[in-house]
């Protein structure tokens, strides 16, 4: 992997917005409570730290396509926005069906759709990028040795039930993920040349 952006190891630069900091729409939340069968008309709220952050109504149009109205500041202005954004569907291996977005700006198949520009469209058309897509060295072993722990009791003992085997193996990889933060910060300290050579 190429070394882009100013920070030492970083994977690509961090000039796009990351998906934690645009609202979004998930199609599998509404899914899940029920909320795209027959024709339906419901409102859908963000909040960040507590406060309201917007709004949406929507409106599903038996299950062909669903109906966002909002409104969008521009330019000190704000203006009405009705967007129809149509669904899809996909046969399952097990019998059903899964629902999918179709993105107003490319027609590609969905699960989220991003507020950007004033517009909901898919990751890909409003440019946004994930947040592990700008991670450093560093970044990455902290966030792999996360999730290593959570599969482990506290202070990295072994749970009840657990495999000697697997518990050595996780074992094993946090040891290696403590190693490359050490690493990367070694080699981070000599760029800086805080340690004679």
């Amino acid at each position: 992997m190429s070394r882009g952006g100013w920070r030492f190891g970083a994977g690509r630069p961090t000039t796009r917005v990351r998906a934690d900091q645009v609202q979004r729409i998930d199609l599998r939340l509404w899914a899940r409570r029920g909320l795209l069968s027959g024709n339906r008309l419901f409102s859908w709220s963000w909040s960040r730290g507590g406060n309201p952050a917007g709004s949406i109504n929507v409106n599903v149009e038996n299950g062909q396509g669903v109906t966002l109205t909002y409104t969008h500041s521009s330019g000190g202005q704000r203006e009405a926005v009705s967007l129809f954004v149509g669904l899809c569907a996909t046969p399952c291996a097990f019998g059903g069906e899964r629902q999918w977005f179709r993105c107003p700006c490319c027609g590609a198949r969905g699960l989220v759709l991003y507020l950007r520009w004033g517009r909901f469209a898919c990751r890909a058309c409003q440019r946004v990028a994930y947040g592990s897509q700008s991670e450093d060295a560093m970044g990455r072993a902290w966030r792999k040795q996360s999730k290593l722990e959570t599969r482990l009791d506290p202070n990295w003992r072994r749970p009840k039930g657990m495999r000697l085997r697997t518990y050595e193996r996780l074992f094993t990889a946090l040891l290696d993920c403590e190693e490359r933060r050490e690493a990367a910060l070694c080699a981070y300290a000599l760029r800086l040349g805080c340690f004679p050579l």
